[in-house]
This record gives structure tokens, C-alpha cells and sequence, in this order.
């Protein structure tokens, strides 16, 4: 991984602990004043909006496929904004019209709000796919920093004075416009003419991708939809997405990754540099691994005590929290390996098992709700995401050869992950009960796992030390 891709990661990175701590702060207040019920009638609107916003999804990941090529960019973005604005107008007016339904769904007055959440969103997604084809994948974390703040700042705000779950779906419609005009003026690419070539382009590879989008809500959301279905009810299912949104601390790095090597790739692949693929592969799968490693081992020793913080009845989520920090690591690896084969312009690949992904995490969702309960979503995420990993590496194999798996350096990670385990757990055995001494525990812990891996690891170590140098944070933001 050169210094300009580990910059660009690092920057992206940083945006996403930003999203992250604005996220928390407006969870543990929405949980804390709100309850698990008003959080849980939130989650469900929002799954709804992230299955809506699937096709103005894949067309933003052709979007940036086609940018990322650096031909005729300005046609093809001409093209992108016209069809994602149809796609707007078109889910919006349509899920305005099926409000009735939908607020009985979510059980929450939300029916007419939802048309304009989705709409905004599909601005939000339109923005970073233009973004992150011009390669300012930072400048498109910024942006969702930016809107998760003001979100936050929002629904903090909302909450204190005693709003609800419609005016928390109403203030993330605010943000979203918000964000979308940051994006708009970070970019620096021409709006050409729309052409009816481009259009067909970026529909032949949105007609592969969209599964892969579909695939990401699947196993972001399908618990969710499933879980309402079965109404199991709100106060739970604020529990189940609480211990879900931890989970996904863990996974933010590898989405970092994931999101600044596909233009690389991409161009890579142009060029047909198999090679140079195969080492920014093995270089991807080195630090998506960083955080969601020792992630698993911490989960299972503080988990319960990070839970406690948003409230009592939160605790009794400790067990999913444990299982979905798995499922995040094994899907974390398995999108790496999609990741590339989107890369080399072989969308049919991960399509086909996106396909499988598909239809296997809704069945064994409903299956496991339907036998063991709310708890069962948990372990259908956790199967499901075994699949994206065994299918994404025997399928990428037929494509570019076998990937060069790290084992020596994932073996590192897990080595320095279960001595953070044992010293947190001996802290934990012999200090008392509170927050404060939880919170203290998470820090030990990752001071622990952070020495004990730079330590150990020669790579990481090497990486590292490459970021220190002063000349290197004012090359990076520009000045």
C-alpha cells in the first residue's frame, strides 16, 4: 500500500471516527431519554430507507466505476445525475403513496416523512459515487461526517425537548440535504451533456452491482425488517441494533480500506497489473483485520459493561454483540475479496454470489427468528457472513488466481488480541463495577493490543512509523 493510498486511507479513516462519536453520542441519548423503544421505531424507518435506496446505490457504484476509468467524465456524471434523480422522484412520490402501509408497518406516524428520507439519500449516494470516482474518497468521508454530525446534533437536540420517533426521521432528512451540498461543492468535476451510451454503461454494470448494494443491506438490515415482521417488538429491537451499531466500530478501518483501493484496483485493472492487485489485496486484508480482531476479543470480555452504558436493559444484548462483531470480521474479509472482483470490471462474478448471500440470509433469518427468537437474527448474520467470505475467495481464485491471504499477520493480530483479552480480564476480576472503570478498561485493552501488535508485526510497525514524519499531514489536506 503506497503513502498516497495509506494517506487517502487514513484521512477516510478519520472522517469515519468522526461519524462514529457523533453516532454514539446521539445513540446513548436517544437510548438513554428515548428508551429502546423510540430507538427500535428508528431503526426499522431507516432499514426501510437503506432497501429503498438499492438501485440509486448500484447506479452510484457505476458511477464511480466509470469516473474511476478517467474516460469521458464529464458525460458520464451528466448521465449518473439524471438517473439518480428519476430514481428520487420516482421513490419518493411512490413510497409517499404507500405511507398508510408503511406507518403501520414501523407502527410510527413516519408514512409521509419516509418518501422524503429515501429521496434525500439518494442525493447523499449520488454525491460520494462522484466523489470517490474522482478518488476523494477522504473529501466523501468528510461529507458523511459532516452529515452524521448534524444528524446527531439534530436528534440530540430533538430528544432533550421531547420529540419522537417522527421528528428523528425528520431531522435526518435535514442532514442528508445538508451533506448532499457539502459534496456538491467539494467536487470538482465538469456536468457535461448525458448521452444515451453512458446511460447503457452504467446500467450494464448497475445490473450487477445492484445485488452486491442489495447484499450490503441484506446484511446490514434484513435482521432488522425480519425482526419487525415478526414484531418482536421495538423495546428489543432497540437492544438487537444498539449491539449491532458497537459491532460496527469495529469494521469502520476495513470500510476505510475497502472504499480507497477500488479506484485503485480499478485503474490497476485497466491496465491489466494483476500483479500490483494481488499486493494491494494482501495489503487490504492486513488492516481490515486491524480493529475487528481484537473488536472480537474485547466484545466477549467488556461487552456487557459497553452495554450497560446506554442502559440497563441493554445488557441483555452481551451475547449478540459477541456474535455480530464476528459476523462484521467475516464479512469484512469476504467484501475485500468482492471488492477486487468489482475492481476488474467482473461484476457478473459477484453477482452470482451476492445471489446465493441473497436469498440465504433471508432464509436463514426467518428461520432462526422463527425458531430461537430475536436472538436467532444474530447467528443468521453471523452464517451469512461465512458465506460472502467462502464464496468471495473461490470465486475471486477463478479470476486473478489464488489470493495471497497475511496468515502470519493475521496470526499476529490474534496473538496481541488474546494478550489484551487476559489483561483486561484480569483488571475486570479485581476492580470494581461502573462505567467510568469500563471505559478505563477499553482504553487499557487497546493501548495493550496496540503495543503488543507493533511489537510483534514488522509490517504494521513499517506503516506506521511511515505516517509520522511532520511533512506528511499538510501534503495531505492540500495546504
Amino acid at each position: 500500500m503506497t503513502l498516497r493510498i495509506g494517506r487517502e486511507t487514513i484521512l477516510h479513516f478519520a472522517s469515519q471516527v468522526g461519524v462514529t462519536l457523533a453516532g454514539f453520542v446521539a445513540s446513548f441519548v436517544i437510548a438513554r431519554i428515548g428508551g429502546a423503544d423510540v430507538f427500535g421505531l428508528y431503526s426499522v424507518a431507516v432499514a426501510i430507507m437503506f432497501w429503498m435506496n438499492v438501485p440509486a446505490k448500484a447506479i452510484s457504484t457505476a458511477l464511480t466505476k466509470r469516473l474511476s476509468e478517467g474516460d469521458d467524465r464529464s458525460t458520464f456524471l451528466a448521465t449518473g445525475l439524471l438517473l439518480e434523480g428519476g430514481l428520487a422522484v420516482v421513490l419518493g412520490l411512490g413510497i409517499a403513496a404507500a405511507s398508510p402501509l408503511l406507518q403501520r408497518y414501523v407502527t410510527a406516524p413516519v408514512g409521509p416523512l419516509l418518501g422524503l428520507l429515501v429521496a434525500a439519500n439518494v442525493g447523499l449516494i449520488t454525491v460520494i459515487g462522484a466523489l470517490q470516482g474522482e478518488k476523494k474518497v477522504a473529501a466523501s468521508g468528510g461529507m458523511k461526517t459532516a452529515e452524521r454530525v448534524v444528524r446527531s446534533t439534530l436528534h440530540v437536540g430533538l430528544v432533550l425537548l421531547g420529540y419522537r420517533v417522527s421528528a428523528l426521521v425528520a431531522g435526518h432528512v435535514v442532514s442528508l440535504v445538508i451533506a448532499t451540498a457539502i459534496g456538491v461543492y467539494l467536487s470538482d468535476l465538469d456536468v457535461g451533456r448525458p448521452s444515451v451510451a453512458a446511460a447503457r454503461s452504467l446500467i450494464d454494470y448497475a445490473r450487477f452491482s445492484w445485488l452486491g448494494k442489495l447484499k450490503t443491506r441484506a446484511f446490514g438490515w434484513m435482521d432488522t425488517i425480519v425482526l419487525a415482521a415478526f414484531a418482536v417488538g421495538p423495546g428489543l429491537i432497540g437492544v438487537y441494533e444498539i449491539a449491532w451499531n458497537v459491532a460496527s466500530i469495529f469494521a469502520l478501518l476495513a470500510t476505510s480500506v475497502r472504499s480507497t483501493l477500488f479506484p485503485e484496483l480499478s485503474e490497476l485493472a485497466a491496465d491489466e497489473g494483476y500483479d500490483r492487485v494481488h499486493h494491494l489485496l494482501n495489503e487490504g486484508m492486513v488492516f481490515t483485520g486491524l480493529f475487528l480482531i481484537p473488536g472480537l476479543f474485547g466484545a466477549a470480555v467488556v461487552g456487557r459493561g459497553v452495554l450497560q452504558i446506554y442502559g440497563t436493559e441493554f445488557t441483555q444484548g452481551a451475547t449478540i454483540l459477541v456474535v455480530l462483531v464476528f459476523a462484521r470480521m467475516l464479512a469484512a474479509y469476504g467484501n475485500q475479496l468482492l471488492n477486487v472482483a468489482n475492481a476488474v470490471d467482473r461484476p457478473d462474478v459477484a453477482f452470482r454470489v451476492n445471489s446465493v448471500f441473497v436469498t440465504a440470509n433471508l432464509v436463514f433469518n426467518v428461520a432462526f427468528v422463527y425458531a430461537f427468537g430475536w436472538r436467532g437474527a444474530a447467528a443468521a448474520t453471523a452464517l451469512s457472513g461465512s458465506l460472502v467470505l467462502i464464496l468471495g475467495y473461490r470465486s475471486l481464485r477463478g479470476i486473478i488466481g489464488p489470493p495471497d491471504v497475511p496468515w502470519v499477520e493475521l496470526g499476529k493480530q490474534v496473538g496481541a488480541g488474546t494478550l489484551m483479552a487476559l489483561t483486561v480480564a484480569s483488571l475486570q476480576a479485581v476492580l470494581p463495577r461502573s462505567h467510568y472503570v469500563t471505559v478505563l478498561l477499553v482504553g487499557v485493552g487497546a493501548a495493550v493490543y496496540g503495543v503488543a501488535l507493533l511489537v510483534v508485526s514488522t509490517r504494521v510497525r513499517e506503516k506506521a512509523v511511515a505516517f509520522v514524519p511532520a511533512d506528511v499531514a499538510p501534503d495531505a489536506l492540500g495546504k
